[in-house]
């Protein structure tokens, strides 16, 4: 989703990540947006972090303030280049000077592991942003290899669920026929490159739609009855496990089963939506 339009994530009173489940999960990740009011300095964010145990945190761009004050924190950093920026990155040079100004100069004090490019572009119907997604990534990449960094920084890029076209049930999970054609080559970079596929999770949404079929307990971790998956037997216990599992199956029904799916958003908005 377009990260200007809920701020669950990083805020003087938000601060809520999807992925706080440190019962189930190895770390916890938070989003860092700032399109907001009274937000917190980088300074003032870091301690916000720290309390909640968070180890990763996402960025919508690469901003340097951020970047400096995370140094030797050990803190690990997704940083993101915008959708306006895609069509310049098919320039290698220009892709190379946007790593050496955004990534290069932080290392090793700030730990960027990873760079997203774009967000959720797939779901724009924009032909434009399509064309240039892959481009994009494979420009970045060959910039990191250049500079000796690609062991250690990896280039994807996040999807919104609505590039499935079966989510339920999960064993049935697809992508949209009309994405095959340019997602296919997208998952063949993350297989060359060792990089994870992204996904932009939101229970919520599912709630929202159809709140009179899906059970609030089922989305927001509650105990509930779950559901079987009839195809895999599969009993889900909520909706989060449920729509990432049917990205499990969409990609292996393309044959990249072996991928690594990451969720890059998740989370409930804290005003109604």
């Amino acid at each position: 989703m377009e990260h200007s339009r809920f701020y669950y994530y990083v805020s003087a009173i938000l601060f809520i990540s999807g992925l706080f489940f440190p019962d189930m999960v190895g770390s916890i990740g938070i989003n860092y947006g700032q399109i907001a009011n009274n937000l917190p300095t980088p300074d003032n964010v870091i301690p916000l972090v720290k309390s909640i145990g968070a180890t990763k945190v996402k960025l919508y761009d690469a901003d340097p303030r951020v970047l400096k004050a995370f140094a030797n924190t050990g803190v690990e950093f997704i940083v993101g280049l915008g959708n306006e920026y895609l069509s310049k990155m098919r320039d290698p040079d220009k892709a190379q000077v946007w790593v050496k100004a955004n990534v290069q100069a932080y290392l090793p004090a700030t730990k960027i592991t990873c760079i997203t490019i774009g967000n959720e572009i797939l779901s724009f119907n924009d032909s434009s942003l399509t064309d240039n997604l892959l481009p994009a990534m494979q420009g970045i990449h060959t910039a990191l290899v250049n500079l000796g960094l690609d062991k250690q920084v990896s280039v994807t890029t996040a999807h919104s669920l609505s590039v499935l076209e079966v989510s339920y049930p999960p064993s049935a999970g697809s992508f949209r026929k009309d994405l095959v054609g340019c997602i296919t080559p997208i998952l063949n970079f993350h297989a060359k490159t060792n990089s994870p596929f992204l996904i932009n999770a939101y229970p919520f949404f599912a709630f929202k739609s159809n709140p009179k079929q899906v059970s609030l307990d089922f989305v927001l971790f509650q105990p509930n009855q779950g559901v079987v998956d009839p195809k895999s037997n599969f009993h889900y216990d909520n909706m989060l496990f449920a729509q990432i599992d049917a990205v499990y199956s969409a990609l292996a029904s393309l044959g990249y089963s072996k991928l690594p799916v990451h969720i890059s958003e998740t989370g409930w908005p804290s005003k109604r939506g």
